[in-house]
């Protein structure tokens, strides 16, 4: 992956960064992306989607790579080149913990979604997955492949419960990256794998330094990725700490944000997307 001169990797989120939360995708999103692809930059998605949860959509638009499963595969163009698949046992314990607390949950791999039994419908609409990318049931998943998994649970206190269980035991669970579900759901993944942590692994591997990255997100499985890019930029809809984390805020994404973000960075020409002029928002006062 060569990176000339003068230009800049970009990593960007999908859901609340490129899909708005209605599902829509604006055409200035799609523009700017390509627009900067076509300048001689890289970008790539960032996103806790499994590689078979990817948009069909947003696969269309164009990207040097992904960073998928928040972090635990990255591809490169179309060679897979970083593999973290979550310990057996964690899987099991993992499991048993989702189990115990009456919750059920959807295993990630690499080459499918394996919802728990009874629940193949439910994950199947909430990911927005045709019948054809999702995997077997759970029960039956290949359980050394799995990276992580996303929990569903029908009281706002399952992230609080999952989060008291596995946190201590290694395991990172955040919650807030499926807003129809608010705190009765989220993501576990093992400790230490992060989008952050796979960006800086893909950098390093490829040469470039941090400084030459921006990262664009709006949730909390973002926040490692905005820390290690030279330029964190968190998008108008972003949860609180997301804003936090970030060096810069820009629009929502029905503000046309992704593109003004790419404009104000210079990644292509301002005028060739169309961006609502906007008042400059500072994090440091949100």
């Amino acid at each position: 992956m060569r990176l000339p001169e003068g230009r800049r990797i970009v990593f960007v989120d999908i859901d609340g960064t490129i899909i708005a939360h209605d599902g829509t995708i604006p055409d200035s999103a799609v523009a700017a992306i390509r627009g900067a692809r076509a300048a001689g930059h890289l970008v790539l998605l960032a996103t806790g989607r499994s590689p078979r949860e990817l948009d069909p959509r947003v696969e269309e638009i164009g990207f040097d790579g992904a960073v998928l499963s928040a972090g635990a595969f990255v591809r490169v163009a179309e060679e897979w080149v970083i593999e973290h698949t979550m310990p057996l046992p964690m899987v099991r314990r993992m499991v048993e913990a989702f189990e115990l607390l009456g919750l059920d949950y959807a295993l990630q791999a690499r080459d499918g979604v394996h919802p728990s039994a009874g629940r193949r419908e439910d994950v199947r609409q909430l990911l927005s997955l045709t019948d054809e990318r999702l995997g077997e049931d759970a029960e039956r998943a290949p359980r050394a492949r799995i990276a992580k998994a996303v929990f569903l649970g029908t009281a706002q206190d399952a992230f609080e419960r999952v989060h008291a269980v596995l946190a201590p035991e290694g395991f990172t669970v955040i919650t807030g990256t499926m807003p129809s579900l608010g705190t009765g759901g989220g993501e576990v993944s093992p400790g230490g794998v992060s989008k952050g942590a796979s960006i800086l692994e893909l950098l390093e591997r490829e040469g470039i330094d941090p400084s030459r990255a921006i990262g664009i997100g709006d949730n909390n499985n973002d926040l490692e990725m905005l820390a290690v890019c030279g330029v964190g930029i968190a998008m108008g809809n972003a949860t609180a700490p997301a804003l936090a984390a970030a060096d810069e805020v820009t629009g929502s994404v029905h503000e046309d944000g992704l593109a003004e973000a790419f404009a104000r960075h210079g990644l292509l020409d301002p005028h060739g997307v169309v961006i609502r002029p906007r008042a400059r928002r500072d994090p440091a006062a949100t």
